[in-house]
Protein backbone atom coordinates (compact mmCIF):
# COMPACT_ATOMS: atom_id res chain seq x y z
CA UNK A 1 0.00 0.00 0.00
CA UNK A 2 3.04 2.28 0.32
CA UNK A 3 4.82 4.26 -2.34
CA UNK A 4 4.04 2.69 -5.73
CA UNK A 5 1.86 0.05 -4.12
CA UNK A 6 -1.54 -0.81 -5.61
CA UNK A 7 -3.43 1.94 -3.76
CA UNK A 8 -0.85 4.57 -4.69
CA UNK A 9 -0.80 3.62 -8.38
CA UNK A 10 -4.57 3.35 -8.60
CA UNK A 11 -4.86 6.72 -6.87
CA UNK A 12 -2.52 8.30 -9.42
CA UNK A 13 -4.53 6.67 -12.21
CA UNK A 14 -7.90 8.11 -11.20
CA UNK A 15 -6.44 11.50 -10.25
CA UNK A 16 -4.56 12.03 -13.52
CA UNK A 17 -7.43 10.61 -15.54
CA UNK A 18 -9.73 13.23 -14.01
CA UNK A 19 -7.12 15.94 -14.64
CA UNK A 20 -6.87 14.93 -18.31
CA UNK A 21 -10.65 14.85 -18.77
CA UNK A 22 -11.12 18.25 -17.14
CA UNK A 23 -8.34 19.80 -19.20
CA UNK A 24 -9.73 18.41 -22.45
CA UNK A 25 -13.27 19.60 -21.68
CA UNK A 26 -12.39 23.07 -20.41
CA UNK A 27 -9.77 23.82 -23.07
CA UNK A 28 -12.14 22.58 -25.80
CA UNK A 29 -14.94 24.82 -24.52
CA UNK A 30 -12.52 27.73 -24.27
CA UNK A 31 -11.39 27.29 -27.86
CA UNK A 32 -14.83 26.59 -29.32
CA UNK A 33 -16.49 29.55 -27.61
CA UNK A 34 -13.54 31.87 -28.11
CA UNK A 35 -13.23 32.54 -24.40
CA UNK A 36 -10.21 34.36 -23.03
CA UNK A 37 -8.62 35.42 -19.77
CA UNK A 38 -11.90 36.01 -17.97
CA UNK A 39 -12.79 32.35 -18.53
CA UNK A 40 -9.38 31.26 -17.23
CA UNK A 41 -9.87 33.29 -14.08
CA UNK A 42 -13.24 31.61 -13.51
CA UNK A 43 -11.67 28.17 -13.90
CA UNK A 44 -8.99 29.03 -11.33
CA UNK A 45 -11.65 30.52 -9.03
CA UNK A 46 -13.68 27.32 -9.30
CA UNK A 47 -10.57 25.30 -8.49
CA UNK A 48 -9.92 27.48 -5.45
CA UNK A 49 -13.47 26.88 -4.21
CA UNK A 50 -13.02 23.15 -4.84
CA UNK A 51 -9.90 22.83 -2.68
CA UNK A 52 -11.41 25.03 0.03
CA UNK A 53 -14.41 22.69 0.07
CA UNK A 54 -12.09 19.75 0.63
CA UNK A 55 -10.19 21.68 3.31
CA UNK A 56 -13.45 22.30 5.17
CA UNK A 57 -14.39 18.61 4.87
CA UNK A 58 -10.96 17.64 6.24
CA UNK A 59 -11.42 20.02 9.17
CA UNK A 60 -14.84 18.58 10.01
CA UNK A 61 -13.60 14.98 9.80
CA UNK A 62 -10.55 15.63 11.99
CA UNK A 63 -12.56 17.69 14.50
CA UNK A 64 -14.94 14.75 14.97
CA UNK A 65 -12.33 11.99 14.94
CA UNK A 66 -10.70 10.39 18.00
CA UNK A 67 -7.68 9.42 15.88
CA UNK A 68 -5.88 12.77 16.06
CA UNK A 69 -6.06 14.90 19.20
CA UNK A 70 -9.47 13.67 20.27
CA UNK A 71 -13.07 14.48 19.38
CA UNK A 72 -13.75 18.21 19.49
CA UNK A 73 -10.11 19.14 19.06
CA UNK A 74 -8.36 20.32 15.89
CA UNK A 75 -4.58 19.76 16.23
CA UNK A 76 -2.40 22.76 15.43
CA UNK A 77 -0.16 20.76 13.10
CA UNK A 78 -3.12 20.11 10.79
CA UNK A 79 -3.78 23.80 10.22
CA UNK A 80 -3.57 24.87 6.54
CA UNK A 81 -0.12 26.42 6.56
CA UNK A 82 1.94 23.64 4.97
CA UNK A 83 3.61 24.22 1.62
CA UNK A 84 0.73 22.67 -0.36
CA UNK A 85 -1.74 24.63 1.77
CA UNK A 86 -0.38 27.81 0.19
CA UNK A 87 -2.44 26.94 -2.89
CA UNK A 88 -5.57 27.74 -0.88
CA UNK A 89 -4.49 31.36 -0.77
CA UNK A 90 -2.59 31.67 -4.04
CA UNK A 91 -5.37 30.28 -6.23
CA UNK A 92 -7.98 32.27 -4.33
CA UNK A 93 -6.07 35.45 -5.15
CA UNK A 94 -5.58 34.42 -8.79
CA UNK A 95 -9.26 33.57 -9.16
CA UNK A 96 -10.97 36.23 -7.07
CA UNK A 97 -8.46 39.08 -6.90
CA UNK A 98 -6.88 39.33 -10.37
CA UNK A 99 -4.45 42.17 -10.80
CA UNK A 100 -0.79 43.07 -10.39
CA UNK A 101 -0.34 41.12 -7.14
CA UNK A 102 -1.99 38.05 -8.66
CA UNK A 103 0.29 38.32 -11.69
CA UNK A 104 3.32 38.53 -9.37
CA UNK A 105 2.48 35.32 -7.50
CA UNK A 106 1.44 33.42 -10.67
CA UNK A 107 4.95 31.91 -11.19
CA UNK A 108 4.81 30.53 -7.63
CA UNK A 109 1.29 29.23 -8.24
CA UNK A 110 2.49 27.51 -11.39
CA UNK A 111 6.01 26.21 -10.86
CA UNK A 112 6.50 25.91 -7.10
CA UNK A 113 3.07 24.38 -6.52
CA UNK A 114 3.42 21.76 -9.24
CA UNK A 115 6.94 20.96 -7.98
CA UNK A 116 6.05 20.26 -4.35
CA UNK A 117 2.78 18.56 -5.29
CA UNK A 118 4.52 16.21 -7.70
CA UNK A 119 6.96 15.24 -4.96
CA UNK A 120 4.14 14.48 -2.54
CA UNK A 121 2.15 12.45 -5.08
CA UNK A 122 5.31 10.54 -5.97
CA UNK A 123 6.13 9.75 -2.32
CA UNK A 124 2.73 9.86 -0.54
CA UNK A 125 4.01 7.94 2.49
CA UNK A 126 6.15 10.95 3.39
CA UNK A 127 3.01 12.96 4.12
CA UNK A 128 0.67 10.13 5.08
CA UNK A 129 -2.00 11.03 2.52
CA UNK A 130 -3.08 7.48 1.68
CA UNK A 131 -4.65 6.51 4.99
CA UNK A 132 -4.60 3.04 6.51
CA UNK A 133 -6.80 1.08 4.11
CA UNK A 134 -5.18 -0.87 1.24
CA UNK A 135 -7.84 0.16 -1.29
CA UNK A 136 -10.09 3.02 -2.45
CA UNK A 137 -13.34 1.65 -1.01
CA UNK A 138 -15.91 4.38 -0.53
CA UNK A 139 -16.02 4.25 3.25
CA UNK A 140 -15.55 6.72 6.09
CA UNK A 141 -11.93 5.69 6.63
CA UNK A 142 -11.06 6.79 3.10
CA UNK A 143 -12.52 10.29 3.28
CA UNK A 144 -9.16 11.91 4.00
CA UNK A 145 -7.24 9.93 1.34
CA UNK A 146 -9.87 10.98 -1.22
CA UNK A 147 -9.55 14.53 0.10
CA UNK A 148 -5.77 14.47 -0.17
CA UNK A 149 -5.56 13.04 -3.67
CA UNK A 150 -8.37 15.29 -4.96
CA UNK A 151 -6.75 18.32 -3.33
CA UNK A 152 -3.25 17.59 -4.62
CA UNK A 153 -4.63 16.61 -8.02
CA UNK A 154 -6.11 20.10 -8.27
CA UNK A 155 -2.68 21.51 -7.52
CA UNK A 156 -1.47 19.75 -10.66
CA UNK A 157 -4.54 20.64 -12.73
CA UNK A 158 -4.38 24.41 -12.11
CA UNK A 159 -0.72 24.88 -13.17
CA UNK A 160 -1.28 22.77 -16.29
CA UNK A 161 -4.39 24.75 -17.16
CA UNK A 162 -2.59 28.04 -16.54
CA UNK A 163 -0.01 27.20 -19.19
CA UNK A 164 -2.12 25.26 -21.71
CA UNK A 165 -4.75 27.98 -21.79
CA UNK A 166 -2.17 30.73 -22.20
CA UNK A 167 -3.24 32.39 -18.95
CA UNK A 168 0.37 32.30 -17.81
CA UNK A 169 3.43 32.08 -20.05
CA UNK A 170 6.40 30.65 -18.11
CA UNK A 171 9.73 32.47 -18.15
CA UNK A 172 12.79 31.28 -16.30
CA UNK A 173 13.41 34.87 -15.16
CA UNK A 174 10.21 34.54 -13.07
CA UNK A 175 12.19 32.31 -10.71
CA UNK A 176 12.98 35.49 -8.79
CA UNK A 177 9.29 36.27 -8.22
CA UNK A 178 8.55 32.70 -7.18
CA UNK A 179 11.53 32.74 -4.80
CA UNK A 180 10.34 35.94 -3.12
CA UNK A 181 6.89 34.45 -2.55
CA UNK A 182 8.47 31.21 -1.30
CA UNK A 183 10.66 33.15 1.14
CA UNK A 184 7.67 35.08 2.51
CA UNK A 185 5.60 31.93 3.00
CA UNK A 186 8.55 30.09 4.54
CA UNK A 187 9.19 32.96 6.96
CA UNK A 188 5.52 32.89 7.94
CA UNK A 189 5.64 29.11 8.46
CA UNK A 190 8.89 29.35 10.44
CA UNK A 191 7.38 32.02 12.72
CA UNK A 192 4.24 29.97 13.34
CA UNK A 193 6.33 26.90 14.14
CA UNK A 194 8.23 28.84 16.79
CA UNK A 195 5.10 30.40 18.28
CA UNK A 196 3.06 27.19 18.43
CA UNK A 197 5.97 24.89 19.26
CA UNK A 198 4.21 21.74 18.02
CA UNK A 199 3.90 22.39 14.30
CA UNK A 200 6.17 21.52 11.40
CA UNK A 201 4.82 23.74 8.66
CA UNK A 202 6.85 23.37 5.45
CA UNK A 203 8.98 20.81 7.39
CA UNK A 204 11.01 23.69 8.81
CA UNK A 205 10.84 22.70 12.47
CA UNK A 206 11.20 18.92 12.81
CA UNK A 207 11.55 17.79 9.20
CA UNK A 208 8.85 15.14 9.58
CA UNK A 209 8.50 13.10 6.39
CA UNK A 210 11.51 14.82 4.85
CA UNK A 211 14.36 12.50 3.72
CA UNK A 212 16.87 15.15 4.84
CA UNK A 213 15.63 15.11 8.44
CA UNK A 214 18.92 13.63 9.79
CA UNK A 215 20.76 16.69 8.46
CA UNK A 216 18.33 18.98 10.31
CA UNK A 217 19.33 17.35 13.59
CA UNK A 218 23.02 17.98 13.02
CA UNK A 219 23.22 21.10 10.84
CA UNK A 220 20.06 23.20 10.53
CA UNK A 221 21.67 25.78 8.23
CA UNK A 222 22.70 23.03 5.80
CA UNK A 223 19.20 21.58 5.98
CA UNK A 224 17.67 24.94 5.01
CA UNK A 225 20.20 25.35 2.22
CA UNK A 226 19.27 21.95 0.78
CA UNK A 227 15.53 22.69 0.94
CA UNK A 228 16.02 26.11 -0.64
CA UNK A 229 18.23 24.68 -3.40
CA UNK A 230 15.68 22.00 -4.26
CA UNK A 231 12.75 24.43 -4.18
CA UNK A 232 14.43 27.23 -6.14
CA UNK A 233 16.29 24.90 -8.52
CA UNK A 234 13.17 22.84 -9.17
CA UNK A 235 11.09 25.96 -9.72
CA UNK A 236 13.65 27.32 -12.20
CA UNK A 237 13.74 23.98 -14.02
CA UNK A 238 9.96 23.84 -14.37
CA UNK A 239 9.79 27.46 -15.52
CA UNK A 240 12.56 26.78 -18.04
CA UNK A 241 10.83 23.68 -19.40
CA UNK A 242 7.56 25.59 -19.56
CA UNK A 243 9.22 28.45 -21.43
CA UNK A 244 10.74 26.11 -24.01
CA UNK A 245 7.50 24.13 -24.43
CA UNK A 246 5.50 27.33 -24.85
CA UNK A 247 7.90 28.73 -27.44
CA UNK A 248 7.74 25.47 -29.43
CA UNK A 249 3.94 25.48 -29.30
CA UNK A 250 3.79 29.03 -30.66
CA UNK A 251 5.96 28.20 -33.71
Amino acid sequence: MGNFGSKHLLGLLWVFSLIAVMLIILLSVRKKKGYGRSFDIKVIAGSALFIWMWEIIKTIVIFNSPDYSGVGVYPAWMMPFHICSMALYVYWILGFRPGKFADYIAPYGFATMILVTSLILTIPDSSGIMGNLPNWAIVKENILPYQSFSYHGTLVFVPLYMVLSGYYKPHIKDTFKATIVLFVTALFAFTLNKILGVTDFMTLEFGNGNPFQPILLSNYAMYLLILASIAIGGTALILGIGQVATSIKMK
